[in-house]
């Protein structure tokens, strides 16, 4: 009965609280006529009391409560005096001054001004004699187009006067888009200058901006103004707020206003909003003021002319490095019952059939929206009856998304304004790619400008190690706040990395109804002639003025012969004829050898040049692209129409595309194929831009690596590169220390909470989740072991992880189909292939599951995707044998020759990765799927008859180059279906030297939450040396049949309400 006694004393505490204090209780508020207090009181509740008093009286604590009660009520007089000196200077009076007490009590004392704090001033005129910007700008009905599948809604913008023709074109234009599926308006892919954007003006520290605002809004008032500012209005110099006269625009009026922005001025971000009416600013009319450095000039990124609005520019400073600006206007689309319509006027469903988001193309990122499933997924199991959400962020499957797509070349200085244009719900905004990062409080941060200009001129392996505040990677945002993000080192990251950085709010139901883009760095010059000349259909993209010259034009692959190509020092001679010699000191290097290895295996995949059969048949281990002469040409362009993308050559090939300088291919160089899968990276990932050669000797790899240790001289090896073999532009450099992890992800129960009592444990029967190869068999057994996974890596680790799964397509979830993979955060790693995600034209990253041999039809085809490249092995193997003899799985795609393939998959640390150099009969060819393969080397291990044998597996690489504690990881293929069943997992990094040990038996040990680390260097302010680690991953919707004691409950109090509770 303690708790029961509890419970009543805390009801009486707030009773005799509120009364104490002055306060009417709230429920009295509501109290209506007709209605007893007494009557109203539940029958229950006086039993209660009276039990709790017969127990007190036969315990002798008889009058007990009267005693706790004298001295709690001379408690709270003390604390009551002590909140009314706390609260005259937090509240000085008004409508609600006598409910400070009440907030304090339950949420802390109020903020407010003191003695101590800043004075607030009123804006004052401009002066006369400084730089002065004039604005026009006109607020407008306007429907607001989403995506290139034309969904859109009524809504409101704020536009300059300039641009009201060119916004009345763009409307009418996507108007009669939708009267053909086909067709994508005026939406042009990654909003590269529509007119129909949040309005983006910008203004120097130190000018005058003056703003005449016209209401040209259907018979609505509007307002504008300018968070943060000090803004007036011109005529009467009255703050601009929703409460000083003439600052609400009626229709059809107009106003002008000023801000004198001081010298001091913070430079960032400040959204613009109207505050005359809820429905228009959750509709649209929201802008955005950036204060730029004094002295600024913003340039047009596409251009190089002025620049007057806009989310993409280049600002250009004689006092410093010019860099690029991109403003992401995080925003809701309506209110929480808001539905935007299709291009047939159609009312998009309130939850996403495909995948289950909740309010598809209503999540927005600057007025565009790109759901993955009610259009991409739904065209795609229209077309090739499988739907792929695994690719939903890929433009080789699905095209180059509409959404922001902020663009840049190698080495750029960039900074992003996060603002939040919505009004109902928190977002999180969370980019890809390891040294995406920034610190937490940038100005305590000794020597920030050189921590993000630190790649201006090449990668940087080793910045600062341990920042004065916390490195982050996500940001959260919240309605009206502008924050300004200054990421470490610029475009293309510490690790100088040409790519495609996915960014996206990390409430995962969000990105998935449409709230995500990504950045672009290239290292070739986009100067338009697509394909030919720039390598997306994008618009062609100015330099910045001080990096003019940096970033050179694309050349063929025919251009590199005879040339010597240089990676910050480390060289290759490229030859046209003989063969390549991977020994010399400058590595004698032909073409194709060059070209092949920078790219995935060549071959069609299914074994077909029929397009649609290719697809069909989800063979992610080859690349259909050719040679012309010496000249390497793309894989042959889609037929398929889609309103995304356009090929300007269908069924035809072009030539590929290098930096003429590096000789390292130009990104991107894949092009959409609507539905089809992106392959797999050569190698099956790691770091297929960075470190694409592996021909290093005695390149240090660990004994649990499947790769070989002794391959032949100028034979390529099945491990990944050696530290440092590429030079400076290495993802790991020379003399790294080594860790080598083989994951498993494995379907399996998992004990929640254990047995209490004759209360019977937890168990989630639909466990997934991740383990280390050595741990797999005792987790399996026990489901009290099964726990999230935690590795460990030091400072200046190169981590080599193999990834594979072992869970069969989901016949419930996930559309008949099951892929996995990990997304890590902080680390240095190439983005095409290890950051897990699979975003723009990055590789497959994520694996399907070696151990199905088998998949259900209907109607003449698979349901979901085919049956995954899977073989037995029909023969034993020993040590060193070259060939294996195989029988692939029933209606299985045979393997390729020249691809790579993992022998022994299932087998802890003791599995081969190998080249295929051979296939006998040649692959397709045997009826009953038998094959003998050979191998360009031996294997390092001896397998058993019956063992599988796949192509579905992943190689991750990543570079741990600074101090960044515990970095938490995910898969991200199926996350909504796999992280409440486990599937999320971490990597701590430990100070540099560490060892990791048991607690009790002080042996080494590879993972687990509790380790002793052991070292000598700093580990916290002012502390060195070792510690016990205790690492805790929560984790929500956890599905499980909740334990609940309803016995005794208050009537009508049902099991559900309970559980919401």
């Amino acid at each position: 009965m303690a708790t029961c006694k509890t419970w009543i004393g805390q009801v009486f505490v707030v009773l005799v609280l509120s009364l104490g204090l002055g306060l009417t209780p709230v429920f009295a508020a509501s109290n209506h006529e007709g209605h007893n207090s007494a009557s109203d009181r539940p029958a229950w509740l006086d039993k209660l009391e009276n039990q709790i008093n017969y127990e007190e009286m036969m315990e002798g604590m008889d009058g007990r409560q009267e005693k706790l009660d004298k001295t709690f009520m001379a408690l709270m007089d003390n604390l009551k005096n002590k909140l009314k000196e706390h609260v005259s200077p937090a509240s000085a009076g008004g409508g609600f001054h006598d409910s400070w007490a009440t907030h304090q009590l339950q949420q802390g004392y109020l903020l407010g001004p003191t003695e101590a704090a800043d004075q607030v001033f009123r804006g004052a005129h401009c002066p006369a004699g400084v730089p002065t910007k004039v604005y026009n700008i006109s607020a407008i009905n306007v429907e607001i187009t989403l995506n290139q599948w034309g969904d859109y809604y009524p809504g409101y913008m704020y536009v300059l006067d300039e641009n009201l023709d060119k916004v009345r074109a763009e409307e009418e234009k996507n108007a009669k888009a939708r009267e053909d599926g086909l067709d994508p308006g005026a939406v042009s892919t990654g909003i590269q200058g529509d007119a129909i954007q949040p309005l983006l003006i910008r203004g120097n520290q130190g000018d005058c901006v003056r703003f005449k605002v016209t209401n040209l809004v259907e018979d609505e008032d509007v307002g504008f103004q300018i968070n943060g500012s000090a803004m007036i209005i011109s005529d009467s110099g009255l703050p601009v707020t929703a409460v000083s006269k003439d600052a609400i625009i009626l229709a059809e009026g107009s106003q002008n206003f000023e801000w004198y922005i001081a010298i001091d001025e913070q430079e960032g971000g400040h959204m613009i909003v109207s505050r005359a009416g809820r429905d228009p600013s959750s509709l649209g009319l929201v802008g955005s003021f950036i204060v730029e450095p004094r002295g600024s000039k913003y340039l047009d990124p596409w251009t190089g002319e002025e620049l007057k609005s806009g989310w993409m520019a280049m600002i250009v400073n004689d006092d410093e490095r010019d860099f690029r600006e991109f403003a992401l206007v995080y925003h809701e689309v309506g209110d929480e019952s808001f539905r935007p319509l299709n291009r047939h006027g159609e009312m998009i469903p309130q939850r996403d059939p495909q995948t289950d988001a909740y309010r598809p193309s209503a999540r927005a990122l600057n007025y565009r929206s790109e759901p993955f499933g009610i259009n991409n997924l739904a065209v795609q199991e229209k077309l090739f009856h499988f739907e792929d959400e695994s690719l939903g962020y890929s433009s080789y499957t699905f095209a180059d998304a509409p959404t922001t797509i902020p663009r840049s070349y190698l080495g750029d200085p960039a900074k992003f304004r996060l603002l939040h244009g919505g009004g109902e719900v928190f977002h999180s905004h969370h980019p890809h790619g390891g040294t995406i990062r920034w610190t937490r409080s940038p100005k305590r941060e000794p020597g920030i400008e050189n921590l993000i200009t630190a790649a201006w001129d090449g990668p940087v392996k080793y910045p600062v190690v341990r920042t004065t505040t916390d490195r982050v990677d996500v940001q959260v945002i919240g309605p009206s706040e502008a924050i300004d993000l200054e990421t470490e080192c610029g475009s293309g990251l510490c690790q100088k990395l040409a790519g495609d950085f996915l960014f996206h709010c990390h409430v995962a139901h969000h990105y998935v109804a449409g709230m995500w883009g990504y950045w672009r760095v290239y290292n070739t010059l986009q100067y338009g002639n697509y394909p030919f000349g720039s390598t997306d259909i994008m618009r062609p993209l100015k330099e910045l003025p001080d990096r003019a010259g940096f970033i050179p034009k694309g050349v063929h692959s025919d251009q590199l012969v005879g040339k010597t190509m240089n990676w910050f020092g480390k060289r290759f001679n490229i030859v046209g004829k003989g063969n390549s010699d991977w020994t010399k000191e400058t590595p004698r290097v032909h073409i194709k050898s060059w070209v092949k290895y920078q790219l995935p295996p060549q071959g069609n995949p299914g074994h077909t040049d029929d397009e649609v059969a290719q697809i069909k048949s989800y063979d992610g281990s080859v690349l259909g692209w050719g040679w012309k002469g010496q000249t390497a040409m793309s894989e042959k362009e889609s037929t398929i129409k889609n309103p995304k993308y356009k090929s300007p050559h269908p069924g035809k090939r072009h030539p590929l595309q290098f930096d003429p300088v590096s000789g390292k291919i130009a990104w991107p160089h894949l092009t959409p194929h609507f539905g089809k899968r992106v392959p797999f990276a050569r190698h099956h990932g790691g770091a297929p831009w960075l470190e694409p050669f592996h021909f290093a000797k005695n390149n240090g790899q660990l004994p649990s690596e499947s790769g070989s240790n002794k391959t032949p001289v100028n034979v390529e090896s099945s491990a990944p590169a050696k530290p440092g073999e590429h030079g400076r532009w290495s993802l790991c450099p020379a003399g790294a220390g080594r860790k080598q992890y083989n994951l498993h992800f494995i379907n399996t129960p998992i004990e929640l909470s254990g047995r209490y009592g004759k209360v019977e444990p937890v168990i989630d029967e639909y466990g997934l989740i991740y383990v280390i190869d050595e741990d797999m068999a005792e987790v399996k057994a026990d489901p009290k072991k099964a726990w999230p996974l935690v590795i460990r890596a030091n400072v200046y680790d190169c981590v080599d992880v193999l990834l594979t799964s072992e869970w069969d397509d989901d016949d419930f979830t996930n559309f008949q189909m099951s892929k996995v993979n990990i997304h890590p955060h902080f680390f240095q790693f190439d983005n095409q292939a290890s950051d897990g995600v699979i975003t723009g034209f990055s590789y497959d990253q994520s694996m399907r599951s070696y151990k199905q041999f088998d998949k259900k039809m209907k109607d003449g085809h698979h349901v979901g995707l085919p049956v995954p490249m899977n073989a037995r092995l029909l023969k034993s193997t020993k040590k060193g044998d070259k060939t294996i003899k195989i029988r692939m799985a029933k209606h299985a795609t045979p393997y390729h020759i020249g691809t790579d393939i993992m022998v022994g998959i299932e087998v802890p640390n003791g599995k081969d990765a190998r080249w295929i150099k051979s296939m006998s009969p040649k692959p397709g060819k045997a009826k009953d799927g038998v094959y003998t393969i050979t191998f360009t080397e031996g294997m390092t291990h001896a397998h058993k008859k019956g063992q599988i044998v796949s192509t579905e597996f992943v190689r991750y690489r990543w570079w741990v180059d600074a101090d960044v504690g515990l970095v938490f990881w995910h898969d991200h293929a199926f996350g909504a279906t796999t992280w409440p069943h486990g599937g999320i997992g971490s990597t701590i990094v430990e100070p540099w030297g560490s060892t990791y040990h048991d607690p009790k038996t002080g042996e080494l040990i590879r993972s687990g939450p509790v380790a002793d680390i052991h070292g000598t260097e700093p580990v916290a302010y002012a502390r060195s040396g070792s510690f016990r680690e205790l690492v805790v991953q929560l984790h929500d919707t956890v599905p499980h049949n909740a334990q609940l004691v309803t016995a005794g409950n208050p009537p009508g109090l049902s099991r559900e309400n309970a559980i919401s509770a």
